[in-house]
């Protein structure tokens, strides 16, 4: 058989089984009403359940600049992979500078394993990265969240 990933986006919020049960998000049988969950609202076909705490954090990732990237990244249409391959490399882009100007100051909470070096070459790597994509965009019409 071939592997699949399956990608949907849902909203969803803290809900024990007992109060999903009194909303009708959960029909079977309650087995423990304050069983931590959450309410999931599957905004592709507009349903509604509840799901146990632990099943629900294995299954989903808030979304958080990367990981909203996902839906792009199997998109059918090219030019939404290209703005999720833009908006991941910006995020990672954003986030290692942040890392590296708290460095510079000293407020970071962890202690780097590569030398400063390393880090200055992926940034510029990223940099040159980013601007090639931004090229590419504008030739090929492509409107990128800058």
């Amino acid at each position: 058989m071939e592997k699949y990933i399956g990608v949907k986006l849902v909203e969803a919020e803290p809900m024990t089984q007992g109060e999903a049960a009194d909303k009708g998000f959960y029909p079977r049988k309650i087995t423990d009403r304050s069983a931590e969950g959450y309410h999931v609202h599957y905004t592709n076909n507009d349903y509604d359940s509840w799901s146990p705490k632990a099943v629900f954090e294995d299954s989903y990732r808030k979304l958080d600049g990367l990981v909203d990237t996902a839906l792009g990244m199997v998109s059918p249409d090219y030019k939404e992979r290209f703005k999720a391959e833009y908006k991941q490399l910006k995020v990672r882009f954003d986030r290692l500078t942040a890392m590296c100007e708290a460095w510079d100051e000293g407020t970071l909470k962890f202690k780097p394993t590569c030398p400063r070096k390393i880090y200055n070459r992926q940034l510029s790597a990223m940099k040159d990265y980013l601007l090639i994509l931004e090229e590419r965009a504008a030739i090929e019409g492509v409107e990128l969240d800058k």
